[in-house]
């Protein structure tokens, strides 16, 4: 068994850890963050914003920016795109992909 490097990834119930993740896993787990990044910028952005303009003082609100992993999924070459493109080609498959999630 090939090993790997670990991306963490918030599940709306918490952290979860599987020995192996099927795709619809993936799947549920990057709707979250896409979930998790407009809550974020709707809600704590928003208020922050809200109380500014009207003068409120309010202690920084921080939070986690969970950017750089949609970047890692769904950006030019992200693992979307990756997958996209091995999918499309006539003779793709899995080792070619990891062979390019590798480089």
């Amino acid at each position: 068994v090939v090993e790997f490097g670990l991306i963490g990834l918030l599940d709306i119930f918490g952290f979860e850890s599987f020995n192996n993740n099927r795709f619809e896993q993936f799947c549920i787990n990057y709707a979250n963050e896409k979930f998790q990044q407009k809550y974020t910028l709707d809600i704590f952005r928003s208020v922050q914003d809200e109380y500014t303009r009207e003068g409120i003082d309010l202690d920084e609100i921080t939070y986690s920016d969970n950017s750089e992993v949609l970047k890692l999924i769904e950006g030019r070459m992200g693992l979307i795109s990756i997958l996209n493109e091995e999918c499309i080609r006539p003779n793709g498959n899995d080792a070619c992909f990891i062979s390019k999630l590798k480089k």
